[in-house]
């Protein structure tokens, strides 16, 4: 399969799916540029024209579950190496994709995405501790967090969404697998904008972490 990234041109705010001109004229556009140019030098201008967005994921509100006593070995979260990168990224066709060269994750993914799963589990009442590698605790089990998808779906105009999908793994001492599944949303958009996507993270992350709550607590 064939997939391709095109680096996106959009101006902040603006429609994340629209793409760069091509084959237009350009006289037009060399006059606007020394038009503004000329406004930047004056002073008329107080900041750039564009600016870059840095987001963080929101911890879910959290579901109390029941007390194991167990300590838990949250590994580091894994990301697919096609949404690995800090820019967002949106999906405008069936193999091809775009980075937001103006918005991205104010850290890499897998740590946007770890930093609200491993609150949330601490939060939960589940485990007694939700530790990461190197802490002197020994786990009586681990965690393993694989991201799958984590895209704008601009494939069809008038309808955007969020699309998140995790794998968990929880896997005993010993290395055997307790429980895996996998967890997807997509989360309906009205608009196409960065923050609109990172919002739609957010809902999506909150239903993901909800439903493995109520699996946790079935057992």
């Amino acid at each position: 399969m064939k997939i391709t990234f095109i680096k996106s041109c959009f101006l902040h705010g603006r429609d994340a799916a629209l793409r760069c001109p091509v084959g237009t004229a350009r006289r037009p556009y060399l006059f606007l540029f020394s038009l503004v140019l000329g406004l930047f030098l004056t002073g008329c201008l107080s900041r750039p024209a564009l600016q870059h967005q840095a987001f963080a994921l929101q911890t879910p509100a959290v579901t109390n579950m029941p007390a194991t006593g167990s300590v838990l070995l949250f590994q580091p979260v894994e990301v697919s190496p096609l949404f690995a990168g800090q820019a967002l990224v949106y999906r405008i066709g069936p193999n091809a994709y775009e980075t937001d060269p103006y918005a991205g994750f104010l850290v890499s993914p897998a740590r946007a995405l770890a930093i609200p799963i491993r609150a949330y589990l601490a939060n939960s009442g589940a485990f007694a501790n939700v530790v990461e590698p190197g802490n002197p605790l020994a786990p009586t089990q681990e965690l393993r967090v694989q991201v799958g998808e984590l895209y704008g779906d601009f494939r069809r105009p008038g309808h955007p969404a969020a699309v998140l999908s995790l794998r968990f793994e929880f896997v005993s001492a010993g290395g055997n697998v307790i429980r895996q599944k996998q967890y997807s949303r997509s989360v309906p958009l009205k608009i196409n904008t960065a923050p609109a996507v990172v919002a739609g993270y957010d809902e999506a992350l909150a239903g993901i972490m909800a439903d493995v709550a109520a699996d946790l607590a079935a057992k």
